[in-house]
């Protein structure tokens, strides 16, 4: 059967399905009558959080509830296995205002890597860990012209990449986060107290800066609050003294010191100081901390942290 459509056409999803079969609802929808499968990609929804194009590729983020850790069956089952279960070509659509979807072509999963793990926020509950989600990896087929009116997005690479980003965009929401969504009272807070000490640090001349860096094969470009050139630092944020608040920071020092060189020292920027415990926490993994005081900031040494 020819595909009754061509790149560019608009349709009616009812339409849609009455021509080549499939569910009407749902981001993935194989035919059990024609060797199709249609995607269906809604630009700046939550359940397109990574869909976009990178000039190569379509990243299609799989689906699934959006409290849940999603998994390759049902609908992603049949994306994952599309070329091996009787060779069904990947239709993908945009949704566009109204009933109606916009045939952007013809698709297969890339040969190479044809899908990853990556994370997902836990949609309407911005404080929750993120959840593992899937993104496939799309390639045109002949024919496909470049798709319009969709995100573009940042393509999967194989190296760790490291960007300097701009200080003056907002620190919060962090990237990776769903689009669109307001910063919640902590992050509020967290976003004041980066702003205030990356200024107080300038005040006395020192090269501050934001950076994001993306490790190899991860889509998801993570966040670095501040590193301070001048003395070699790098600066996690936590917009709460609160123990939750201090071990997601400790654990973003761990992670990000890695990727730069020479190896930053770590210094935590908290509300206020932390209680004896999590001060001592902070002191045995060789952390630093800051906090405001009345004459701008105080800092606490590793070694002035530790509990006897």
């Amino acid at each position: 059967m020819t595909f009754p459509l061509s790149p560019g056409a608009t349709i009616s999803r009812s339409d849609l399905h009455q021509l080549v079969g499939g569910r009407p609802h749902g981001r993935i929808s194989p035919s059990k009558t024609t060797p199709n499968i249609c995607l269906f990609t809604s630009p700046g929804a939550h359940d397109s959080q990574h869909d976009g194009w990178t000039g190569e590729h379509y990243h299609f983020q799989g689906e699934g509830q959006g409290d849940r850790e999603q998994a390759i069956k049902n609908g992603n089952r049949a994306l994952a296995d599309h070329a091996q279960n009787e060779g069904r070509t990947l239709r993908l659509f945009s949704t566009v205002p109204g009933p109606s979807v916009h045939y952007l072509g013809a698709y297969r999963l890339d040969s190479d890597v044809s899908y990853v793990r990556t994370s997902l926020p836990v949609i309407g509950v911005p404080d929750q860990p993120h959840r593992t989600g899937y993104v496939f990896r799309l390639a045109p087929e002949d024919g496909t012209p470049p798709p319009s009116g969709v995100f573009t997005v940042d393509p999967l690479s194989h190296h760790t990449i490291v960007r300097e980003r701009d200080l003056d965009v907002p620190f919060r929401p962090r990237p990776g986060d769903e689009r669109g969504r307001e910063r919640t009272f902590m992050e509020d807070v967290a976003e004041q107290l980066l702003r205030s000490y990356s200024s107080h640090l300038r005040s006395m001349g020192h090269d501050v800066r934001r950076h994001t860096v993306t490790p190899a094969r991860e889509l998801i470009p993570l966040p670095v609050d501040l590193i301070d050139h001048s003395t070699n630092e790098i600066v996690a944020c936590a917009g709460s003294v609160a123990r939750t608040y201090v071990r997601a920071a400790f654990g973003e020092l761990l992670d990000m010191r890695r990727f730069f060189n020479p190896t930053p020292r770590r210094v935590m920027l908290l509300p206020s100081r932390p209680r004896p415990d999590l001060a001592d926490l902070c002191g045995r993994n060789d952390i630093t901390v800051v906090w405001p005081g009345p004459g701008g900031f105080e800092r606490a040494e590793p070694d002035a942290l530790v509990r006897d």
